[in-house]
């Protein structure tokens, strides 16, 4: 924002001083970076007083640090503003002047500087912590407040005699704890706040902070918090810098803003007018052109008449309600430019493809403010440890919660099947483990599965059937923040693949994945290209070498993957097994074969998806040589698939029986491993092995 000449903040002080005083708060002070102006202007009223956010410096590092000076002079200020450069002279400096003082936020590292020697020189340097910031997520405030609560007077000296018995160090051990807004947007003002016992004057109130009678109250920060922060300041810069040139261009969008920001801008009765017409003819106003501007108000439009989600929003408080349109918008249009990257002819040139990958590097720079928050709302976790350990708090450990994504999960084949069992597996064992997938219908969450509402989808021409669901990339995130994850498990490397992956490297989390199908042979197999194959190799070996593990079912697919790129110490074997509760020889019916017509002593059994990819067309040719060569024989297919017809007409006036798709205690009944003398073949691409 600084690089775009965007102030921290366009909220006028005196709206400031109003909410406060709104909200209950008996005393109000502004604490801007580094400035006293905006405090000045209230300094008149009531109960305000002026402060300041000092931005200083640990020398021996640089470490970035924030300290707030409380109920200051314009003198002093500017005494302060020379010192805070150096953070051991300021810090002497307010103690020697009496001057109330905390530290901000220590716990955020703003410069990637901060460790856990720097929190623990900000102990022995100031008497006042803030351990509740609105603007921070309730782990980094928590473990502020735990730090503080549990420093004694041994402890205090023993960091005292690590650091060098300096001058600087204060002599007091008991700290006191302070809370604050942090509010750069207008819409959080009072969200935290500092309390003391009851206090006739701002004198009384300072000093009851300084002599460890005050606590912080109030709401911790989460990530849509600072999201939503960013997003007023950006739209209060947008609205005066280019707002007024965009109002016709993009309607729906401008009454959205205003919407989410409220904003006192009133519609006149001409504006009201071609409003109406706009939403509810708008074929009048449609252009073909399609630019982003116009696809963008198309999407807002289409927000403001689904009554079911305006519905939803209006029950839901601002932080939601805001996210829940720019989500929305984003998704739509995110999906929208994919799709229109993907459809890009090659042969139409690299301009095209270029103008749709920008254009989407401009829709996720629209939806940065939530990337930008969930990161730092996730930063700093080696630092949060090794305080812990190194100040001996005895906090619990994190349980442990896994979630999984993958892009099919309700579709019959072996890795739906293979999820669905780790779920009940790991349910009956107390493992805490999710599913993330999409799919288009309604959003809900069952027995361990989250299922998320596609946006829209994607399919192969070769092979329609199998469709990609585009899943709600924010709403995603934000579930996974909500549901406190610490480790994530890739099972496709589809669109939910590379959200998890996305997700991961976001809120650094650790990532693993199961390879569990050969997708690169699957596309040579489905389109005989093998440029594309080898295109589909590069993705996949990029894909997993991202993981901190992959689990793949055999020693051939081990070398494999190897051979082609995958760092070996990634490879690790993933166990294998046959439900013997459901396929078991007390399912046996020795009339089975006889009720579908069957009467041949030899019968071969395949399973599984009737698709091209299987090489079907091997088994079709073996079997063909064996009814010629003039063996008694059968062929059973159980299963459906796009190959089908095509399989039907090769093997046309031979002994074949397709019974179609089979599940349950059909299947059950049906597999040959409960009749001598079969052969049963499992699906693999490119060989067929006896089971």
């Amino acid at each position: 924002m600084r690089k775009i000449c965007c102030p921290e903040s366009y909220t006028e002080p005196e709206h400031i001083y109003r909410i406060a005083k709104s909200k209950g708060m008996d005393f109000v002070t502004i604490t801007d970076h580094n400035t006293i102006q905006g405090a000045l202007e209230i300094a008149h009223l009531p109960g305000a007083f002026v402060s300041v956010e000092l931005t200083s410096y640990f020398p021996e590092n640089g470490c970035k640090i924030h300290v707030v000076a409380l109920n200051i002079t314009e003198a002093v200020y500017r005494d302060l503003m020379g010192l805070r450069k150096n953070v051991y002279e300021l810090a002497v400096f307010l103690r020697e002047h009496g001057i109330v003082h905390f530290i901000a936020h220590p716990l955020y590292d703003m410069d990637d500087r901060l460790d856990a020697d720097m929190v623990e020189k900000m102990l022995l340097l100031f008497d006042v912590v803030e351990v509740r910031n609105g603007a921070r997520a309730a782990r980094y405030n928590s473990l502020t407040r735990e730090i503080v609560a549990s420093l004694g007077r041994s402890q205090y000296e023993d960091l005292r005699e690590k650091h060098g018995d300096r001058a600087e160090w204060s002599a007091r051990w008991h700290k006191s704890m302070v809370g604050g807004s942090d509010d750069h947007s207008g819409f959080f003002v009072a969200r935290a706040f500092t309390s003391v016992s009851p206090a006739a004057t701002v004198n009384d109130f300072l000093a009851a902070v300084m002599n460890g009678n005050s606590r912080a109250d109030g709401e911790d920060g989460d990530a849509l918090t600072l999201a939503h922060t960013i997003y007023g300041i950006a739209y209060r810069f947008y609205a005066e810098k280019v707002k007024s040139r965009m109002n016709r261009s993009m309607p729906f969008v401008n009454l959205l803003l205003n919407r989410c920001f409220q904003t006192d801008e009133k519609m006149g009765v001409a504006q009201k007018i071609e409003f109406f017409v706009r939403r509810n003819i708008p074929d009048l106003y449609r252009n073909d052109g399609g630019s982003f501007e116009q696809l963008l108000n198309q999407e807002a439009r289409r927000l403001l008449t689904d009554k079911d989600m305006l519905a939803t929003m209006n029950a839901e408080d601002r932080n939601r309600k805001i996210f829940m349109i720019t989500s929305c918008l984003a998704n739509r249009m995110i999906y929208r430019y994919t799709n229109k990257l993907l459809q890009t002819p090659l042969q139409d040139g690299i301009v095209p493809f270029l103008q749709s990958l920008g254009t989407l590097g401009v829709i996720h720079a629209l939806a940065s403010p939530y990337y930008v928050a969930y990161y730092h709302q996730h930063r700093s976790k080696p630092l949060m440890q090794n305080l812990a350990k190194n100040l001996g708090l005895a906090a619990g450990e994190m349980i442990e919660k896994t979630a999984l994504f993958t892009d099919t999960l309700h579709e019959i084949n072996g890795v739906a099947m293979t999820i669905k069992r780790l779920v009940k597996t790991a349910k009956t064992r107390g493992v805490e483990l999710t599913v993330f997938t999409a799919e288009e219908k309604g959003c809900q969450t069952i027995d361990g599965v989250r299922t998320f509402p596609s946006i829209g989808d994607f399919s192969l021409p070769e092979y329609p059937e199998l469709k990609l669901h585009f899943p709600p990339i924010l709403d995603v995130i934000d579930a996974f923040e909500k549901g406190g994850f610490t480790k994530i498990h890739v099972s496709t490397p589809g669109t939910m693949g590379l959200l998890g992956l996305a997700v991961a490297k976001l809120l650094d989390i650790p990532i693993t994945a199961t390879y569990h199908t050969d997708i690169p042979q699957y596309v040579g197999s489905l389109t005989n290209d093998l440029f594309l194959e080898n295109t589909a190799w590069s993705f996949i070996i990029w894909f997993y070498n991202q993981m901190d593990e992959v689990m793949v079912p055999s020693k051939s697919t081990h070398d494999q993957l190897v051979e082609r790129g995958l760092a070996p110490e990634k490879v690790r074997p993933l166990p294998r097994w046959v439900d013997v509760e459901t396929f078991t020889p007390a399912r046996r019916n020795p009339e089975l074969w006889c009720s579908f017509g069957i009467n041949c002593e030899i019968k071969f059994l395949y399973v599984g998806r009737v698709s091209k990819e299987k090489n079907l067309a091997l088994l079709a040719d073996a079997f063909m040589d064996v009814i010629d060569a003039g063996f008694e024989s059968g062929l059973v297919i159980v299963g459906d698939g796009p190959f089908r017809d095509e399989l039907g007409k090769k093997l046309s006036g031979y002994p074949v029986l397709f019974t179609g798709f089979r599940q349950g205690e059909e299947l059950a009944e049906i597999d040959g491993r409960r009749v001598v003398g079969d052969l049963v073949i499992r699906a693999h691409p490119g060989r067929l092995q006896p089971a």
